[in-house]
């Protein structure tokens, strides 16, 4: 360590302000960590080795060289040339000032004026002269020349104090991080007048509307409702899948209630112990001035993705851990003070109580729980016309229903992103958007892109593929048969298939899909769920009947995958094949046996598929070749072929 840091450190150790920081550092080893403590005690240290130089020059203490050159009168070399000497040793005190080139400026002190010989090379400047001027009881002195001494005072700071600069920058972007130093980017206020829309704007959802408007009307009569003895505003919670509209109907709320809304997001972690927590703090502080000036004295805070803050504490080692939910607890505690203000909470999360534990001091402090469920179909159908109504380019005879009942188990903004994504495949062909591009667009935002190139020159590959999705398109098929009696017409009607494609989705690691309508199925019964697992075991079955159960290949692995997750279901999560209906999660010795069960159930189900696939191997040949050969094949197409086929 240089002597000068040194000095500085044992001068400001001794300073009181110092001292009142260690005193204070030293008081609360608990809520200040020691990386903290650390950065705070070297931003000090800097921050007063600044401020003293720049005291020191501001209130005037100059160099040496500064003082020495005050009204200078300049004079040439040239001119003074034999009689220089002679003015040297005339003066009372004279300075060399050496320059980085080796140049001397002689600077001659009489009384209150000086002069100066500039630019002398410094041979010229002989030993002889120095034992003149001794001679002559002159004293003398040699200078090393500041350039920087005659400019302005933040040019030399600049220069010596650089790094401490960067340094002191560096520390005050990691207290920032760590939300020591919050900055406005982790919430955002909206007003009342500033929000677009209303709550009629939101399609379905209207057991959520009546719950806000019970709020709505609590807080414009008060007096009423504390006759009643409802005096405490209650904070809220959401819960649902993304894009089902929690945002929208938080902001719409705060509109209602003509109050401001402050947003923030449940990832407000800063990397740093308590960052977290000075982040909740820093929240509720911004949003009790907000409420402060609003006519109701009430601001809305709403937290989205919360689920990270709803989750059971104490499961981490780590004291500190649990910061953050604390110090929202007790801003949900809703305890008065003399600000007399309300703060509504409202946090939104895609929280699952099914496989995380909510906390329950968090879940007491939530009045009201509000799940924000996927729209049913009548709903879909009026989102669908909604969005449309502002896609001026598109054909009039877009079969709306028909596409509700396609577009099953998707959120309002999915099929938002639906409509735009089909506008951008009209664009493309120079078209009108139509029941085309919208079908497309669904399966492009569903399950990705496809291509052809992955397979294009690979017929092996492609005559597997083929085989492969005309295998669970025919487990569907003969299944759907045989519930509607053999009747084709009523088979089609039921069957869910919109295509069989060869072509290469990358996204889902699929070489080939069938892609189907799904439906608003709430509750499923053990014969529909092992019909499902027969349509998954089709494309390996297929497989099997035609290239033998040594050849067939390990494309099924995601079907395999969905097919285990049913038997699970059926068989640890449900019993639903058992008389004493357990949950087996956790019951080793039951599950040990119920997962023997499942295996033989699986080798049951397996062998039915195999069965019904048998006598239709040269139909399953047949559609491949097809399939091979256009790539695509839509549901009008296959069913054309099958009745041709069989001569329907």
């Amino acid at each position: 360590m240089t002597d000068w840091l040194k000095e500085l450190i044992i001068k400001i150790k001794k300073s009181e302000l110092y001292q009142k920081i260690e005193k204070y550092l030293k008081s609360q080893p608990k809520k200040i960590p020691l990386k903290q403590q650390i950065l705070m005690v070297v931003l000090l240290v800097v921050s007063l080795d600044m401020a003293m130089y720049l005291s020191s020059t501001i209130k005037g203490e100059e160099t040496e060289l500064q003082r020495i050159t005050k009204d200078i009168t300049e004079l040439k070399y040239s001119d003074m040339n034999s009689s220089a000497l002679n003015e040297i040793l005339k003066a009372q005190k004279v300075y060399f000032v050496v320059d980085t080139e080796l140049n001397v400026n002689v600077i001659l002190k009489e009384l209150n004026s000086s002069k100066e010989i500039r630019d002398i090379p410094i041979y010229s400047i002989t030993r002889n002269i120095e034992h003149e001027l001794i001679k002559h009881n002159v004293n003398y002195q040699w200078v090393k020349e500041d350039e920087m001494a005659r400019g302005l005072v933040i040019l030399p700071f600049l220069s010596n104090h650089i790094f401490e600069i960067l340094f002191i920058a560096l520390i005050i972007f990691m207290l920032q991080s760590s939300g020591m130093l919050l900055n406005s980017d982790k919430f955002t206020v909206y007003r009342a007048k500033e929000i677009k829309g209303n709550m009629e704007d939101i399609i379905g959802y209207e057991d959520v509307k009546e719950e806000i408007k019970h709020l709505v009307d609590m807080l414009r009569n008060v007096d009423l409702y504390s006759k009643y003895g409802i005096e405490d505003f209650f904070n809220i919670m959401f819960s649902g899948t993304q894009g089902t509209g929690k945002t929208t109907m938080a902001v719409q709320i705060a509109k209602e209630l003509e109050v401001p809304i402050l947003v923030t997001t449940g990832n407000i972690e800063t990397g740093f112990v308590g960052g977290g927590a000075k982040v909740i703090k820093s929240i509720y502080s911004k949003a009790t001035q907000l409420a402060t000036d609003n006519k109701f004295n009430t601001c809305i805070v709403f937290i989205d993705e919360a689920q990270n803050l709803l989750m059971k504490r104490g499961q981490s080692r780590e004291k500190w851990a649990d910061d953050t939910p604390n110090e929202l607890l007790t801003h949900l505690e809703g305890v008065k003070t003399i600000h007399d203000v309300r703060i509504i909470t409202i946090v939104a999360s895609n929280f699952d109580e099914s496989n995380m534990q909510l906390d329950e001091a968090m879940a007491a402090r939530f009045k009201k729980k509000i799940h924000f469920r996927l729209p049913n179909e009548e709903e879909r159908e009026e989102l669908l016309k909604h969005f449309l109504n502002k896609v001026e380019n598109r054909e009039e005879q877009i079969n709306v229903a028909r596409l509700s009942k396609a577009f099953s188990n998707t959120s309002p903004r999915t099929l938002q992103t639906i409509i735009q994504e089909a506008s951008l495949l009209a664009i493309a062909k120079e078209e009108k958007v139509n029941d085309e591009h919208l079908m497309k667009a669904f399966e492009v935002v569903m399950i990705g892109k496809s291509n052809r190139k992955t397979t294009k020159n690979r017929e092996k590959e492609r005559r597997i593929i083929a085989i492969h999705e005309i295998g669970h398109f025919m487990a569907d098929f003969t299944q759907t048969m045989q519930e509607n009696e053999f009747d084709i017409e009523k088979t089609k009607e039921k069957m869910k298939v919109i295509k069989i494609s060869s072509e290469n989705i990358s996204r889902v690691n699929a070489l080939g899909y069938v892609l189907n309508e799904s439906e608003d199925i709430l509750l499923s019964s053990i014969t529909e769920l092992e019909k499902e697992v027969k349509i998954l075991y089709g494309g390996v079955a297929s497989e099997e009947l035609l290239f033998g159960k040594e050849n067939i290949t390990t494309g099924a692995s995601n079907d395999i995958e969905k097919i285990t997750r049913i038997l699970n279901h059926l068989f640890i999560e449900t019993s639903a094949y058992s008389q004493s209906k357990l949950k087996l999660d956790n019951i080793d010795l039951l599950k040990d046996v119920a997962y023997k069960e499942m295996e033989a159930k699986a080798k049951e189900l397996y062998r039915e598929t195999l069965t019904l696939l048998e006598n239709d191997k040269d139909l399953i040949e047949h559609l491949a070749a097809i399939l091979i050969d256009r790539w695509v094949l839509s549901k009008d197409e296959i069913f054309e072929e099958i009745k041709s086929y069989k001569k329907i």
